[in-house]
């Protein structure tokens, strides 16, 4: 006879053979044969230190390079975004993250083929690279098509990787109510401080056309919204937490995540460049994004936090 669900009510038992018997979030797992841990535990400890150094640095040289702020885009005339309009947001977000609840299960997947998932792993974090450097060699960031290629070494070949390496981990989805109220707070106080705050402007769409704004918004947030998510949370972060635990795959997706963001924007060389992606999309989104999703494991929710992201200033102007 099996043992008590480890999550009490409201809250799936999915272990095939063993149990897997969660904990209060941020408070490590007790010694019992069950518990779960990742594969390589000091490697991701060490990793998330590194990466936490490597933000840090990052915001130091962008202090010391561009003190006033990061541009929000390449266009003439676009405005300086001062570094707290970017942290804030992330900063409360983290802390509602961890605070709500105060007390929930740890829903960290556990190997069971480490073949499996070594293999997957690596597939993922090939495709994380794969992509930005197509968009660089073909020049096709510029062109009509550019969605189109995104949607299949973003989507499509990572959800081939997926298939093909199945089986490698198991993992258990809370059904609690806290599961869908928790993150929705999040999401809209992040959206609140982030993007409707009266201190953040917002591209105007004068020019453009209503059908082309709705199709390009419409196909951003199928490839981004969507697409990166899957990738750099759902499937790679996934499979990283259980090797390295929560931080160290956080930190490795987020890393990932941002990189595939650096540009043109700030017209100031490599390394203004690069620190903006690491504290904009690494600092300000990605590391919210990613800890959302190791509390959660909410999906939908993740998803509108990065539709919200992208596509909040053309919601205004549709609606207005």
């Amino acid at each position: 006879m099996l043992p008590p669900a480890p999550y009490g009510r409201g809250v799936r038992d999915v272990r095939p053979a063993s149990p897997v018997h969660a904990v209060p979030a941020d408070r490590t797992p007790g010694a019992g044969p069950a518990a779960a841990r990742p594969l390589l535990p000091r490697t991701g400890a060490a990793l998330a230190a590194a990466g936490a150094a490597l933000a840090v640095g990052a915001l130091g040289a962008l202090l010391v390079l561009a003190p006033q702020g990061l541009r929000a885009s390449a266009d003439a005339g676009a405005p300086t975004v001062p570094y707290a309009h970017v942290l804030l947001p992330a900063l409360v977000a983290v802390a509602l993250v961890r605070l709500l609840p105060p007390r929930a299960p740890v829903l960290s997947p556990v190997v069971r083929d480490a073949r499996r998932v070594l293999l997957g792993t690596a597939g993922l974090l090939a495709c994380t690279v794969a992509f930005p450097v197509a968009v660089a060699l073909t020049g096709v960031g510029d062109r009509p098509e550019y969605h189109l290629v995104k949607l299949a070494l973003v989507v499509a070949v990572p959800a081939l990787v997926v298939a093909v390496t199945r089986g490698g981990l198991e993992r258990a989805w809370p059904r609690g109510a806290w599961r869908w109220w928790a993150p929705a707070v999040v999401v809209l106080g992040w959206t609140a401080l982030a993007q409707a705050a009266p201190w953040v402007a917002h591209p105007r769409y004068d020019d453009v056309p209503v059908e082309l704004l709705v199709t390009a918004a419409v196909a951003t947030a199928v490839t981004a919204g969507v697409g990166e998510e899957l990738l750099y949370r759902v499937w790679l972060q996934t499979r990283l937490e259980a090797l390295l635990g929560r931080w160290g795959g956080i930190a490795v997706a987020t890393l990932a995540f941002a990189l595939l963001h650096v540009g043109t924007r700030q017209g100031q060389g490599p390394v203004v460049e690069v620190g903006a992606a690491l504290v904009v999309q690494g600092l300000g989104f990605g590391l919210v994004a990613g800890y959302l999703w190791s509390r959660y494991r909410n999906p939908w929710l993740l998803v509108a936090l990065h539709v919200l992201a992208n596509g909040y200033g053309v919601l205004v102007v549709l609606l207005g």
